[in-house]
């Protein structure tokens, strides 16, 4: 997995009139990257990543969203592959994280196709090779035992252009604008995984798309028609219905009946899911 090394100073809170606490030293969060199904059918380690000229990384406030830290950095070495840049070594290494509180990490990965410094506006999302999200963690107990600090594990999802490839051999940059994969990422959707299916296999709520459905009987729940992800949805008249703000019926080319979806990569995909392009065996039923 890639290695973003994040040193943290570890400061101990005053109250009115306690006595000065000696800091304790730096520690560090390590950031590991993992693919998702985006990145390719299997590993995702043949995804070109040669364009990727920069990455951005980002701490959040848990749960206000408030960015507490950023920094962008353009690579002066370019892996050719998402394999051989996850066996890298660190990529940054930069202080200003606080200890108090919880945070996520984002990472991005910024392609360069079509031109210009992308660490000049970093959120704009047409320019994403690669993006993730992880789950809050708890800086303030990082180092509490004087071990090394802690690991923050994002799986990221890649743009799709691993798909609709007649040979099944264009991935990522090699495809990025040559008719397989705009270099501007059009409009695209949190989808399953597996064939576009929602009723997927289940233990818990939680394997069924982070609990955006029900688990029931093995096999998560899709005629329940709450409007969100996976809801199902139909086509009446002209008009698509049945998904709630947000979220835009969904389906293979030539569906009238399909569920609901939230858009991406603004909004990060629920596990279970990946970020699948309008126009890569997907439509929006309806328009």
């Amino acid at each position: 997995m890639l290695r973003l090394a994040l040193p943290i100073t570890i400061a101990a809170l005053l109250g009115g009139c306690a006595e000065p606490v000696e800091p304790r030293p730096p520690t560090s969060l390590a950031i590991q990257i993992g693919t998702r199904q985006s990145c390719g059918f299997f590993s995702g380690l043949d995804y070109d990543t040669a364009c990727m000229s920069a990455v951005y990384v980002a701490a959040r406030a848990f749960p206000s969203g408030q960015v507490v830290y950023e920094r962008c950095i353009t690579l002066d070495e370019r892996a050719p592959t998402l394999g051989q840049l996850l066996r890298g070594t660190p990529l940054l290494e930069s202080g200003g994280l606080s200890t108090q509180g919880s945070v996520t990490l984002e990472v991005r990965g910024l392609h360069d196709v079509s031109g210009g410094d992308q660490c000049a506006d970093p959120a704009n999302s047409a320019a994403w090779l690669l993006w993730g999200e992880s789950e809050p963690v708890d800086l303030a107990a990082l180092g509490e035992d004087g071990g090394d600090g802690g690991v923050a594990r994002i799986f990221v999802d890649c743009r799709d252009c691993a798909f609709d490839c007649a040979a099944g051999d264009c991935f990522g940059c090699e495809a990025l604008d040559s008719g397989t994969c705009p270099a501007e990422l059009p409009l695209s959707f949190c989808v399953p995984g597996v064939s576009f299916r929602c009723d997927k296999r289940c233990e818990d709520d939680n394997d069924c798309f982070e609990g955006a459905r029900r688990c029931v009987g093995g096999t998560c729940d899709v005629r329940e028609e709450t409007g969100a992800l996976c809801s199902p949805c139909r086509l009446v008249g002209d008009v698509a219905e049945g998904c709630i703000e947000g979220f835009a019926c969904v389906g293979p080319p030539g569906a009238s009946v399909g569920f609901c979806a939230e858009s991406c990569p603004d909004t990060f995909c629920p596990d279970g899911t990946r970020c699948n392009r309008v126009g890569n065996n997907l439509i929006t039923i309806g328009e």
